[in-house]
């Protein structure tokens, strides 16, 4: 394991992607982003994270945030990928060489109904499905595959934490990430969410 932030494991061997999922499944907002392709680069790496430090939603023109600690959504007052940028601004750094390419940020998805927020095109009549438009979480920590070398790590930031915290929390979340994956338990929330 390194010794700066974010902190980065090898894992070894390097556990299946779908168990993996299997053992995490029961944690809020998993992402699982698998490569079904085998030949590289779209087929190269798979990405599995869940739990996110923050949320951030969007339905029309009210965008909401949400962190672990509150009760609650709270408006914030721009669009959403502007409050997001926001978030991950304070953690920007380069990645670590030699990994897959997300090593934690933000992922979730972009609806087809955001555009009405970028162009001028009427929203549908009923609100069928009753999703966000936009939802996006601000995740901490990732196990990441290279299909090619059959390698997986686990990388873990500490975000949304600063100095001492974010060490605290970056070593938590992985010691937690690494027990889940290797016994299989289910059930509670990561430590320090």
């Amino acid at each position: 394991m390194s010794g700066a932030l974010p902190l980065v494991e090898e894992l070894v061997p390097a556990p299946d992607p779908l168990e993996a999922c299997a053992r995490l499944a029961d944690l809020p907002y998993v992402v699982f982003l698998d490569s079904a392709m085998t030949d590289p680069p779209l087929g190269q790496h798979s990405f599995l994270t869940a739990d996110p430090a923050t949320l951030v939603r969007s339905k029309g023109a009210l965008t909401q945030q949400r962190t672990a600690a509150s009760d609650g959504w709270m408006r914030v007052d721009t669009d959403p990928l502007t409050a997001v940028r926001q978030l991950l601004a304070p953690f920007t750094s380069a990645p670590v060489p030699g990994l897959p390419p997300f090593q934690g940020g933000a992922a979730g998805y972009l609806g087809y109904d955001w555009g009405a927020m970028l162009e001028r095109v009427p929203r549908p009549k009923y609100d069928d499905l009753a999703i966000p438009d936009v939802l996006l979480g601000i995740y901490d920590w990732v196990v990441s595959w290279d299909h090619q070398s059959n390698r997986a790590w686990l990388v873990s930031t500490g975000m949304p934490e600063t100095g001492m915290a974010q060490c605290e929390r970056a070593a938590k979340r992985m010691a937690f990430v690494k027990e889940r994956l290797a016994d299989g338990r289910s059930g509670g929330r990561a430590v320090g969410s």
